[in-house]
C-alpha cells in the first residue's frame, strides 16, 4: 500500500472527528458564548444543513479541478472556518464558522477516497478505503473523547484548534502526493438522475431518520447522561471511547451479516435495536450502565448505516456515487433536525424526554425500510415469474 495515503487518512480522520466532537463540548461553548445549551447545539443543525445543501452539487461545480487542488482547498477551508469556531466572539460567528466547515467537510472525503484510489497498486485499492474508513471510526473512539477533554481543559477553543492542526498536517502531507486525474464531468441530469427513481428516495428517508435519531443523542449526550445517572464532564469523553470502540467491532463484522443477511435485513433489525434502546438513556442509572447501553446502541448503528448504503448503491448501480451523494446528503439534513428538535425538547421539557422522542424516528424508519424492502421483494418475484413464463412460451414453441 501506498504510504502517502497516511497523509490523506490525516484529513478525513479531522473530519470525521469535527462532525460528531461537539457531543462532549456543547456545555463548554454554551459557557463561553454565553448562551443556552440548546442554542449552542444548534451548531450541529447549520453544520448539516449546510452539508446536506452543497453536498450533492460539488461534484458538479468543482468538476474541473484536479483531485489535489478540490482537496487542498477544502483543507484550507476546514482549517479556516475551525480555527473561527474556536475563535468566535459570538453565537452568530460561531454559527457562521460552521457553515464554511461544512462546505469544506462536503469536500474533502469524496475527493479522499478517490486519491486513495489513484494512488494505490491495484490489489490493494479495497484495502486503502477501508483504511479510510476506519479514520472515520477511529475519530469516534479517539478523536472526539481527545477533543472532548481539550475542551474541559482548554475550553471549546483548545478543542478545535485541535481539529485544526490535525487539517495542517493532512494539508502538508499533499505535497508528498502525485497528481491525480481530474474527476468526470456531469451534468445536473446525470447527477440527479438517480433521484428519479422512488426506491432510492425512500431509502434516503430511512437515511434521514435514522440521523435524525442519532444526532439527538450524540449532540445532547452530556446533559442527558448528566441527568439520568450524574455523569461529568470528564466521564464524557470516556463514555464516547466506548462508543467509538463498539462502532470499530461493528464496522469489521457488519459486513458480514450484510453479506449472510442482505442489507435490507441488517438495517431494519439494526433500527429495531436501536428504537428499543434508545428510551433506556433516560433511565440508565449509572455510568457502568451507560457505556452497556452505548454498545448495543453502538453496534446498532454501527450495523445499520453501511448496511442501508449498501443497498442504496443497489438500488442505481449504474450512478452509485450519486446515490450516495443523496444518501449522505438526507444524513445530514436528518441530522439537523433531529438537533433542531431535541433543542426545542431540551428547552420545553428537559433532557430526559429527548430519548424517547428520538426513538420515534428510528422506529418509523424501522417501519419504512420494512415496507420498502417487502415491495421490493415482490417486485423480483413477479419480474421472475415473467421471465420464467417467457422462458417457457420460447421452449413451447
Amino acid at each position: 500500500m501506498n504510504w502517502r495515503i497516511i497523509f490523506v487518512l490525516f484529513a478525513v480522520y479531522a473530519v470525521g472527528t469535527n462532525a460528531l466532537i461537539m457531543a462532549g463540548i456543547v456545555p463548554a461553548i454554551a459557557e463561553g458564548l454565553d448562551t443556552s445549551e440548546a442554542v449552542a447545539g444548534l451548531g450541529l443543525t447549520v453544520f448539516a444543513l449546510t452539508y446536506a445543501v452543497v453536498g450533492p452539487l460539488l461534484p458538479i461545480f468543482l468538476s474541473r479541478f484536479g483531485r489535489r487542488t478540490i482537496m487542498a482547498g477544502g483543507l484550507l477551508l476546514f482549517i479556516g472556518g475551525t480555527v473561527l469556531s474556536g475563535l468566535a466572539p459570538d453565537v452568530t460567528t460561531f454559527m457562521v464558522s460552521r457553515m464554511i466547515v461544512a462546505v469544506a467537510a462536503a469536500a474533502i472525503p469524496p475527493q479522499a477516497a478517490a486519491i486513495a484510489i489513484a494512488i494505490s497498486p491495484p490489489g490493494s485499492q479495497g484495502r486503502a478505503l477501508g483504511l479510510l474508513s476506519a479514520g472515520i471510526l477511529l475519530s469516534v473512539s479517539t478523536g472526539v473523547p481527545l477533543g472532548s477533554l481539550l475542551g474541559v481543559w482548554l475550553g471549546y477553543t483548545g478543542a478545535f484548534l485541535f481539529l485544526a492542526s490535525l487539517g495542517v498536517v493532512g494539508l502538508i502531507g499533499l505535497f508528498f502526493i502525485p497528481a491525480t486525474p481530474k474527476p468526470a464531468k456531469a451534468t445536473l441530469t446525470e447527477q440527479f438522475a438517480p433521484f428519479r427513481r422512488p426506491a432510492v428516495l425512500v431509502l434516503g428517508l430511512v437515511a434521514l431518520l435514522f440521523a435524525w435519531c442519532q444526532y439527538s443523542i450524540t449532540t445532547f449526550f452530556a446533559p442527558i447522561v448528566a441527568a439520568s445517572a450524574d455523569v461529568t464532564e470528564l466521564e464524557v469523553p470516556i463514555l464516547l471511547v466506548v462508543y467509538g470502540l463498539a462502532g470499530v467491532v461493528a464496522a469489521f463484522f457488519g459486513g458480514r451479516l450484510i453479506d449472510r443477511f442482505s442489507g435490507f435485513a441488517v438495517a431494519t433489525w439494526g433500527l429495531v435495536a436501536i428504537s428499543l434502546t434508545t428510551p433506556l438513556f433516560s433511565i440508565t442509572p449509572s455510568v457502568v450502565m451507560v457505556a452497556i447501553l452505548l454498545v448495543v446502541w453502538s453496534l446498532a448503528q454501527n450495523a445499520t448505516f453501511p448496511a442501508a448504503q449498501v443497498e442504496m448503491g443497489r438500488l442505481h448501480p449504474a450512478n452509485p456515487a450519486t446515490a450516495f451523494a443523496l444518501f449522505a446528503a438526507l444524513v445530514q439534513a436528518g441530522g439537523a433536525i433531529g438537533a433542531a428538535v431535541s433543542a426545542g425538547v431540551l428547552e420545553g421539557l428537559g433532557p430526559l424526554w429527548i430519548p424517547p422522542f428520538a426513538a420515534l424516528a428510528s422506529a418509523a424508519g424501522a417501519i419504512v425500510i420494512g415496507i420498502l424492502a417487502a415491495r421490493l421483494r415482490r417486485e423480483g418475484a413477479q419480474g421472475d415469474a415473467a421471465r420464467e413464463m417467457q422462458e417457457s412460451a420460447v421452449l413451447e414453441t
